[in-house]
C-alpha cells in the first residue's frame, strides 16, 4: 500500500493584520487540502512558525510556507531542507513590489528572505500564468496552482437560492481598498446607489477602511474562518456583490493587480452570487460579460449604471447567477489542483 504523504502547513502572521493569522493561506489551501485529506490523498497539519521544532519537522515529509518573509521562516525551511523533506513556497500575489494601497510594509532585510526562500524551495508554485513568468526570472522552475472551490464540501444549488427581505448586496475586501485614482469614485458610487434605492443594506466583509462611516445601511461582518465565511455568504441572499479592482487606469500598481487570483468570482459563482467586477484583467480573463457577471471600467457612470441594472432586473441576476454556477463548476473544482499537488509533493 502506497504511503500518505504528510504535509505540514507553517502558518504565519497576518502581512495586514499583526493580530491574526494568515488569511491568505486559509483562501488558498484550505479548500485544497480538506479535499485532499478527505479522498486520502495526503495527511496534513498546521504549525505557527514560531513553533514549529526539528523534532516536529522528522513527523512530515513535506513543508508548505506561502508568502513568508520571516527570519524564523528561513530557520525552519533550512532545517527542513537538512532534514531532506521537501518544501514548497507558494506565492498567489506579488509582494516583491506590493502597491501603494497595500498596509503591508517589506523591509529591505525581508525581502531579501523571500528571495531566499524562493530559491531555496525544493519547489516553488504560484497562482497564475503571470505570476509563473515573473517568478521564473527568480528561479526557472515554478509551478501553477490554481485556486479552485470544493463544490461538494459547500453545495449550493439553483433550488435553494432566494433573495432576502430586505434587499442586501456583498463587498468584501482585505489588506486596503485596491483602488487608486477610482478609489473616491467608487465609494461615491455606493453611496448613490444606497441613497437611491433605500431598501438595500450593503454588507461588508473584512478589514475596515475609512470611507465606512460615510456609507448608508453599511453593517461590518467582521472574519469568519475560509468555510464558515462561505457558508454565510451562501445563506445570506444576497441580490448580487461588488468586485472593484484597480485596472489599467492605475498603471503603477496594475502588474500586482494582474498577478491576483479570480477567487472571488470562484466563490461567488460557486455560491449563486452574481456579481459585477472591474474590467482588471484578472477578471477579463475569467468572467465573460452580460454572460457570468458584468464587467464595468472603473468610471463612475458604468459602475453606477451596472449596479442600478442589476437592482432592476431580476431575470440579469438570475442569468448570470446559473451562468456563473456552472461555469466555476466546470471550470474550478479542485480535482486538477490536487493531483497537480500531490504529484510535487511525491516527486
Amino acid at each position: 500500500m502506497q504511503k500518505v504523504p504528510r504535509l505540514l502547513v507553517v502558518q504565519r502572521i497576518s502581512l495586514s493584520h499583526d493580530r491574526l493569522m494568515s488569511r491568505s493561506i486559509a483562501a488558498r489551501f484550505g479548500p485544497l487540502l480538506a479535499y485532499m485529506a478527505k479522498h486520502g490523498m495526503i495527511e496534513w497539519e498546521e504549525i505557527v512558525e514560531s513553533d514549529v521544532t526539528i523534532g516536529q519537522l522528522r513527523r512530515f515529509d513535506a513543508v508548505l510556507f506561502n508568502k513568508h518573509s520571516s527570519n524564523r521562516a528561513v530557520d525552519v525551511m533550512r532545517m527542513a531542507n537538512d532534514l531532506g523533506l521537501r518544501t514548497i513556497y507558494d506565492m498567489d500575489d506579488w509582494i516583491i513590489d506590493l502597491p501603494m494601497y497595500s498596509v503591508t510594509d517589506l523591509n529591505d532585510d525581508l525581502l531579501a528572505n523571500i528571495t531566499w526562500l524562493i530559491r531555496q524551495a525544493s519547489v516553488a508554485t504560484v497562482s497564475n500564468e503571470i505570476l509563473r513568468a515573473k517568478l521564473q526570472r527568480i528561479r526557472p522552475s515554478v509551478v501553477v496552482i490554481r485556486n479552485g472551490f470544493d463544490h461538494d464540501a459547500i453545495p449550493s444549488t439553483p433550488e435553494d437560492w432566494q433573495e432576502a427581505v430586505p434587499r442586501k448586496i456583498l463587498f468584501s475586501n482585505t489588506d486596503g481598498i485596491k483602488l487608486v485614482q477610482f478609489r473616491k469614485g467608487f465609494f461615491g458610487v455606493l453611496v448613490d446607489f444606497l441613497n437611491r434605492n433605500q431598501d438595500v443594506t450593503l454588507e461588508f466583509w473584512g478589514d475596515g477602511f475609512p470611507e465606512m462611516s460615510q456609507i448608508p445601511r453599511l453593517t461590518s461582518k467582521g472574519f469568519l474562518d475560509n468555510s464558515a465565511y462561505k457558508s454565510a455568504i451562501r445563506d445570506a441572499g444576497y441580490m448580487f456583490s461588488v468586485v472593484p479592482l484597480g485596472g489599467r487606469e492605475d498603471k503603477d500598481a496594475l502588474f500586482f493587480n494582474s498577478c491576483k487570483s479570480c477567487i472571488k468570482y470562484i466563490d461567488y459563482g460557486s455560491l449563486g452570487i452574481p456579481g459585477i467586477y472591474s474590467r482588471s484583467p484578472v477578471y477579463e480573463d475569467a468572467v465573460v460579460d452580460r454572460v457570468t457577471g458584468l464587467l464595468v471600467n472603473n468610471v463612475e457612470d458604468e459602475w453606477a449604471a451596472a449596479m442600478q441594472e442589476m437592482y432592476d432586473r431580476a431575470e440579469l441576476r438570475d442569468g448570470l447567477r446559473h451562468n456563473a454556477h456552472e461555469d466555476t463548476r466546470s471550470r474550478f473544482g479542485l480535482a486538477d489542483p490536487a493531483q497537480t499537488f500531490l504529484n510535487l509533493l511525491t516527486a
